[in-house]
């Protein structure tokens, strides 16, 4: 058994893996007080793993409480903690200095690579909102990274007057209220640029959504997609796997 550990600007998220599959995706919240003594008692009751896949874009604090834990349970697991590079399963990085790209848009786009082959863009709708696109033969092509659909609305509570940080799920329709008039309009500024991105490219490439709101933005999509928000996760057990470190 495979732990799968994604640490992200929001959220702390984590998955179990055997035999290849990945179970859902349990969640808590790192900044509550009371994280870690949540997150050792749901890891507490969990068999021993063979390794632990650790993939960490923020709070590095956290990330050290969370090795502390870990250790402290199981002691024999390996750890595996995947870092963006030039070159790796598969995929090639287009960015001038590999190290720079945010290692959740790396193993998305592994996860993608493997588990759809053909020419991809995919689309990570988390906190912030990014869309990268994969040729056929593993070559990235470059991104792009907006805010995702939370911080465009406290963006807007935080910068205009009288304007209240909407709540809802937004509609597919013209907004009769200033809610939802917010909520439908920052999923359409993100279905936009999905949309915008993929018909400015020379070829066809199929489209690949994950995140904890892509399910939002995919309902506001004209175009064929494919949802499977544990993207991430399938690059990181990818990285397990194939890892020197397991076993």
């Amino acid at each position: 058994m495979i732990l799968l550990v994604d640490i992200g600007n929001s959220y702390f998220k984590w998955a179990v893996a055997e035999q290849g599959g990945i179970a859902e995706t349990r969640y808590l919240n790192y900044r509550e007080t009371h994280f870690i003594t949540a997150l050792t008692q749901a890891w507490g009751e969990l068999a021993a793993p063979e390794a632990i896949g650790l993939a960490a874009v923020a709070a590095p604090d956290v990330v050290e409480d969370v090795f502390r834990l870990g250790r402290s349970l199981w002691p024999e697991a390996k750890w595996v903690r995947p870092a963006s590079a030039r070159q790796g399963l598969g995929l090639t990085s287009a960015y001038c200095k590999p190290e720079k790209l945010g290692v959740d848009r790396w193993l998305a786009m592994i996860g993608a690579l493997h588990a759809y082959p053909g020419a991809n863009c995919v689309v990570d709708c988390g906190t912030a909102i990014t869309v990268d696109f994969v040729a056929a033969d593993g070559r990235h092509q470059g991104g792009l990274i907006c805010p995702g659909l939370r911080l465009m609305t406290q963006a807007l509570a935080a910068n205009t007057h009288a304007l209240p940080v909407a709540a809802g799920a937004g509609a597919t329709a013209l907004g009769t209220d200033t809610d939802a008039a917010i909520q439908a309009g920052v999923q359409w500024a993100a279905a936009g640029l999905v949309e915008a991105a993929l018909r400015r490219q020379k070829q066809n490439y199929r489209l690949v959504l994950t995140g904890g709101d892509a399910t939002l933005v995919a309902q506001q999509l004209t175009v064929d997609k494919v949802l499977d928000v544990q993207l991430v996760f399938k690059g990181l057990l990818r990285c397990c796997v194939e890892s020197e470190t397991v076993g």
